[in-house]
Protein backbone atom coordinates (compact mmCIF):
# COMPACT_ATOMS: atom_id res chain seq x y z
CA UNK A 1 0.00 0.00 0.00
CA UNK A 2 1.14 3.06 -0.67
CA UNK A 3 1.09 6.08 1.35
CA UNK A 4 -1.48 8.20 -0.04
CA UNK A 5 -3.77 4.75 -0.17
CA UNK A 6 -3.39 5.06 3.25
CA UNK A 7 -4.54 8.80 3.83
CA UNK A 8 -7.50 7.81 1.81
CA UNK A 9 -8.72 5.45 3.64
CA UNK A 10 -7.85 6.72 7.16
CA UNK A 11 -10.09 10.20 5.79
CA UNK A 12 -12.63 7.56 4.22
CA UNK A 13 -12.73 5.55 8.18
CA UNK A 14 -13.33 9.34 9.68
CA UNK A 15 -16.01 10.26 7.55
CA UNK A 16 -17.37 7.21 8.01
CA UNK A 17 -17.42 7.43 11.49
CA UNK A 18 -18.57 10.97 11.53
CA UNK A 19 -21.60 10.15 9.67
CA UNK A 20 -22.35 7.23 11.67
CA UNK A 21 -22.29 9.85 15.30
CA UNK A 22 -24.52 12.56 13.12
CA UNK A 23 -27.10 9.83 12.65
CA UNK A 24 -26.75 8.23 16.10
CA UNK A 25 -26.91 12.06 17.73
CA UNK A 26 -29.83 12.90 15.13
CA UNK A 27 -31.57 9.43 16.80
CA UNK A 28 -31.40 10.18 20.46
CA UNK A 29 -32.57 13.96 19.69
CA UNK A 30 -35.48 12.83 18.11
CA UNK A 31 -36.26 9.62 20.84
CA UNK A 32 -35.36 12.87 23.29
CA UNK A 33 -38.37 15.09 22.16
CA UNK A 34 -40.84 12.31 22.36
CA UNK A 35 -40.21 11.97 25.92
CA UNK A 36 -40.29 15.41 26.51
CA UNK A 37 -43.45 15.42 24.88
CA UNK A 38 -44.39 12.71 27.20
CA UNK A 39 -43.58 14.45 30.48
CA UNK A 40 -45.25 18.20 29.50
CA UNK A 41 -48.76 15.68 30.14
CA UNK A 42 -47.26 14.75 33.50
CA UNK A 43 -50.06 17.01 34.99
CA UNK A 44 -52.73 15.30 32.53
CA UNK A 45 -52.71 11.45 34.12
CA UNK A 46 -54.91 9.55 31.37
CA UNK A 47 -52.99 11.28 28.80
CA UNK A 48 -49.16 10.69 30.35
CA UNK A 49 -50.01 7.00 31.26
CA UNK A 50 -51.51 6.50 28.09
CA UNK A 51 -48.47 8.49 25.81
CA UNK A 52 -45.78 6.53 28.29
CA UNK A 53 -47.29 3.37 27.33
CA UNK A 54 -47.28 3.78 23.54
CA UNK A 55 -43.75 4.41 23.45
CA UNK A 56 -42.94 1.66 25.29
CA UNK A 57 -45.33 -0.50 23.69
CA UNK A 58 -43.77 0.31 19.83
CA UNK A 59 -40.81 1.81 20.70
CA UNK A 60 -37.54 0.50 18.72
CA UNK A 61 -34.72 2.52 21.22
CA UNK A 62 -34.22 -0.04 23.75
CA UNK A 63 -32.73 2.62 25.63
CA UNK A 64 -35.65 5.13 25.13
CA UNK A 65 -37.66 2.49 25.98
CA UNK A 66 -36.08 1.92 29.61
CA UNK A 67 -35.87 6.49 30.02
CA UNK A 68 -39.35 5.57 29.86
CA UNK A 69 -40.51 3.68 31.46
CA UNK A 70 -38.55 5.34 34.69
CA UNK A 71 -40.46 8.54 33.89
CA UNK A 72 -43.98 5.98 33.86
CA UNK A 73 -42.38 4.40 37.20
CA UNK A 74 -42.26 8.26 38.69
CA UNK A 75 -46.06 8.45 37.61
CA UNK A 76 -47.01 5.52 39.07
CA UNK A 77 -45.75 6.84 42.31
CA UNK A 78 -46.99 10.33 42.17
CA UNK A 79 -50.48 8.91 41.17
CA UNK A 80 -49.93 6.41 43.80
CA UNK A 81 -50.40 3.56 41.39
CA UNK A 82 -49.43 1.09 43.57
CA UNK A 83 -49.50 -2.14 41.91
CA UNK A 84 -48.59 -0.58 38.47
CA UNK A 85 -45.40 0.69 40.77
CA UNK A 86 -44.68 -2.97 41.94
CA UNK A 87 -45.08 -4.35 38.06
CA UNK A 88 -43.57 -1.76 36.17
CA UNK A 89 -40.48 -1.86 38.60
CA UNK A 90 -40.06 -5.55 37.91
CA UNK A 91 -40.26 -4.99 34.58
CA UNK A 92 -37.46 -1.99 34.70
CA UNK A 93 -34.33 -3.16 32.99
CA UNK A 94 -31.93 -1.05 34.24
CA UNK A 95 -28.67 -2.42 32.69
CA UNK A 96 -30.37 -1.05 29.51
CA UNK A 97 -29.28 2.09 30.78
CA UNK A 98 -25.99 1.72 31.90
CA UNK A 99 -24.98 -0.32 29.11
CA UNK A 100 -26.44 0.72 25.84
CA UNK A 101 -25.36 -0.74 22.96
CA UNK A 102 -23.20 -2.58 24.83
CA UNK A 103 -21.34 0.36 25.24
CA UNK A 104 -20.83 0.34 29.49
CA UNK A 105 -21.41 4.53 28.61
CA UNK A 106 -24.85 4.57 29.69
CA UNK A 107 -24.99 6.52 32.91
CA UNK A 108 -23.58 9.60 31.38
CA UNK A 109 -26.37 9.73 28.70
CA UNK A 110 -29.13 8.35 31.12
CA UNK A 111 -28.21 10.36 34.74
CA UNK A 112 -31.11 12.28 34.79
CA UNK A 113 -33.15 8.77 33.85
CA UNK A 114 -31.06 7.89 37.29
CA UNK A 115 -32.26 11.55 39.18
CA UNK A 116 -35.42 9.85 39.10
CA UNK A 117 -34.80 6.22 40.39
CA UNK A 118 -32.12 7.97 43.22
CA UNK A 119 -34.05 11.13 44.04
CA UNK A 120 -37.47 11.96 43.24
CA UNK A 121 -39.04 8.83 43.77
CA UNK A 122 -37.73 7.87 47.03
CA UNK A 123 -38.73 11.30 48.34
CA UNK A 124 -42.07 10.86 47.04
CA UNK A 125 -42.56 7.48 48.72
CA UNK A 126 -40.69 9.06 52.13
CA UNK A 127 -43.81 12.12 51.56
CA UNK A 128 -46.48 9.22 51.48
CA UNK A 129 -44.92 7.20 54.14
CA UNK A 130 -44.59 4.16 51.31
CA UNK A 131 -41.65 2.37 53.31
CA UNK A 132 -42.38 -0.99 52.04
CA UNK A 133 -42.39 0.87 48.24
CA UNK A 134 -39.05 2.33 48.61
CA UNK A 135 -37.41 -1.15 50.18
CA UNK A 136 -38.51 -2.55 46.92
CA UNK A 137 -36.87 -0.25 45.25
CA UNK A 138 -33.35 -0.02 47.01
CA UNK A 139 -33.77 -4.24 46.34
CA UNK A 140 -34.14 -3.21 42.73
CA UNK A 141 -31.48 -0.51 42.62
CA UNK A 142 -28.86 -2.88 44.49
CA UNK A 143 -28.02 -4.73 41.00
CA UNK A 144 -26.33 -1.55 39.74
CA UNK A 145 -24.50 -1.01 43.06
CA UNK A 146 -21.21 -1.61 41.94
CA UNK A 147 -21.41 0.09 38.51
CA UNK A 148 -22.44 3.40 40.48
CA UNK A 149 -20.29 2.96 43.02
CA UNK A 150 -17.89 6.60 42.03
CA UNK A 151 -21.89 8.23 40.90
CA UNK A 152 -22.85 11.11 43.14
CA UNK A 153 -26.32 10.40 43.31
CA UNK A 154 -25.92 7.16 44.47
CA UNK A 155 -24.21 8.75 47.31
CA UNK A 156 -26.88 11.29 47.70
CA UNK A 157 -29.21 8.32 47.75
CA UNK A 158 -27.58 6.24 50.46
CA UNK A 159 -27.32 9.85 52.67
CA UNK A 160 -30.89 10.66 52.13
CA UNK A 161 -32.18 6.87 53.15
CA UNK A 162 -30.66 7.96 56.76
CA UNK A 163 -32.76 11.17 56.59
CA UNK A 164 -35.84 9.07 55.43
CA UNK A 165 -35.30 6.43 58.29
CA UNK A 166 -33.79 8.71 60.95
CA UNK A 167 -30.85 7.01 61.24
CA UNK A 168 -26.96 7.97 62.04
CA UNK A 169 -27.20 12.08 61.38
CA UNK A 170 -29.73 11.79 59.23
CA UNK A 171 -26.91 12.57 56.17
CA UNK A 172 -26.73 16.02 57.47
CA UNK A 173 -22.59 16.20 57.82
CA UNK A 174 -22.17 14.82 54.07
CA UNK A 175 -25.36 17.39 52.97
CA UNK A 176 -23.47 20.07 54.40
CA UNK A 177 -20.19 18.68 53.35
CA UNK A 178 -21.90 18.50 49.91
CA UNK A 179 -23.36 21.99 49.60
CA UNK A 180 -19.70 23.49 50.40
CA UNK A 181 -18.67 21.57 47.41
CA UNK A 182 -16.48 18.49 49.06
CA UNK A 183 -18.00 15.78 46.58
CA UNK A 184 -14.32 14.74 45.37
CA UNK A 185 -13.81 11.68 43.44
CA UNK A 186 -17.41 11.10 42.45
CA UNK A 187 -19.04 11.18 38.70
CA UNK A 188 -21.86 13.79 38.14
CA UNK A 189 -23.34 15.81 34.91
CA UNK A 190 -22.64 19.38 35.55
CA UNK A 191 -25.69 20.65 34.05
CA UNK A 192 -27.48 18.28 37.00
CA UNK A 193 -25.33 20.02 40.18
CA UNK A 194 -27.23 22.63 40.49
CA UNK A 195 -30.52 20.89 40.79
CA UNK A 196 -28.82 18.04 43.67
CA UNK A 197 -27.71 21.01 45.53
CA UNK A 198 -31.20 22.16 45.99
CA UNK A 199 -33.05 19.24 46.69
CA UNK A 200 -30.32 18.80 49.31
CA UNK A 201 -29.97 22.32 50.44
CA UNK A 202 -34.47 21.68 51.09
CA UNK A 203 -33.55 18.32 53.42
CA UNK A 204 -31.29 20.51 55.32
CA UNK A 205 -33.29 23.34 55.55
CA UNK A 206 -36.36 21.24 57.18
CA UNK A 207 -33.91 19.65 59.74
CA UNK A 208 -33.17 23.48 61.01
CA UNK A 209 -36.67 24.14 60.84
CA UNK A 210 -37.17 21.15 63.79
CA UNK A 211 -34.43 22.55 65.36
CA UNK A 212 -35.27 25.96 65.42
CA UNK A 213 -32.28 27.43 63.88
CA UNK A 214 -34.17 30.14 62.20
CA UNK A 215 -30.48 32.24 61.10
CA UNK A 216 -29.48 28.53 58.87
CA UNK A 217 -32.95 28.03 57.99
CA UNK A 218 -33.18 31.59 56.18
CA UNK A 219 -30.04 30.92 54.64
CA UNK A 220 -31.85 27.79 52.71
CA UNK A 221 -34.38 29.03 51.77
CA UNK A 222 -32.87 32.18 50.31
CA UNK A 223 -30.99 29.92 48.32
CA UNK A 224 -33.73 27.62 47.00
CA UNK A 225 -36.58 30.25 46.39
CA UNK A 226 -36.25 30.27 42.97
CA UNK A 227 -36.43 26.13 42.99
CA UNK A 228 -38.77 26.09 44.97
CA UNK A 229 -41.46 28.76 43.61
CA UNK A 230 -40.65 28.59 39.75
CA UNK A 231 -39.95 25.35 39.06
CA UNK A 232 -42.80 22.42 38.77
CA UNK A 233 -40.32 19.96 40.01
CA UNK A 234 -38.85 22.23 43.15
CA UNK A 235 -42.68 23.31 44.31
CA UNK A 236 -43.07 19.29 44.49
CA UNK A 237 -40.28 18.51 45.84
CA UNK A 238 -39.91 21.21 48.56
CA UNK A 239 -44.13 19.94 49.52
CA UNK A 240 -42.66 16.64 49.77
CA UNK A 241 -40.15 17.57 52.51
CA UNK A 242 -42.94 19.88 54.36
CA UNK A 243 -41.19 23.25 53.57
CA UNK A 244 -43.48 26.08 52.02
CA UNK A 245 -43.09 30.06 50.79
CA UNK A 246 -45.26 32.94 51.24
CA UNK A 247 -47.12 33.68 48.12
CA UNK A 248 -45.25 36.67 46.40
CA UNK A 249 -47.61 39.37 45.40
CA UNK A 250 -49.07 39.01 42.03
CA UNK A 251 -48.13 42.39 40.54
CA UNK A 252 -44.27 41.53 41.41
CA UNK A 253 -44.19 38.33 39.20
CA UNK A 254 -42.79 39.63 36.32
CA UNK A 255 -41.65 36.74 34.49
CA UNK A 256 -43.76 34.10 32.18
CA UNK A 257 -43.79 31.62 34.14
CA UNK A 258 -45.08 28.80 31.77
CA UNK A 259 -41.59 29.63 29.65
CA UNK A 260 -40.07 29.45 32.93
CA UNK A 261 -41.07 26.05 33.96
CA UNK A 262 -40.67 24.20 30.89
CA UNK A 263 -37.09 26.06 30.48
CA UNK A 264 -36.40 24.38 33.67
CA UNK A 265 -38.07 20.88 33.65
CA UNK A 266 -36.27 20.27 30.61
CA UNK A 267 -33.27 21.16 31.85
CA UNK A 268 -33.32 19.45 35.25
CA UNK A 269 -35.12 16.09 33.79
CA UNK A 270 -33.95 15.14 30.22
CA UNK A 271 -29.90 16.24 30.41
CA UNK A 272 -28.31 14.63 27.21
CA UNK A 273 -24.68 14.02 28.22
CA UNK A 274 -21.74 12.61 26.37
CA UNK A 275 -19.19 10.75 28.70
CA UNK A 276 -16.82 13.44 28.67
CA UNK A 277 -19.23 16.06 30.16
CA UNK A 278 -19.71 13.76 33.13
CA UNK A 279 -17.07 15.24 35.53
CA UNK A 280 -14.72 13.85 38.83
CA UNK A 281 -15.13 16.59 40.84
CA UNK A 282 -11.31 17.04 41.81
CA UNK A 283 -10.50 17.74 38.56
CA UNK A 284 -12.75 21.10 38.12
CA UNK A 285 -13.82 23.99 40.22
CA UNK A 286 -16.79 23.18 42.81
CA UNK A 287 -20.22 25.02 41.56
CA UNK A 288 -21.52 26.55 44.26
Amino acid sequence: MNASFLFNLVLFAISAYMLYRIFMLTGRQKSNRKMLEILDQFDDEQRFFESADQFIETGKDAEFVQKVSVLRLWGDTFYEKDEDFKKHLEELNIDTLLNPDGKKKGFSQNEDSFFYLYMAIPNRLNYRKAEGFRKLLDEKLAACDEANAKVLLKKIYEENKKYYENTDDRGRAFMESFLEGEYGGYKYSKQLIGLYKNCEEALLAKMYEEENNTERLEECMEEIKTFGTKTRLGIRWLKEVGLSYPEEPEEDEDTDAEEDEAETEETETTAETEPEETAEAEEKEPEE
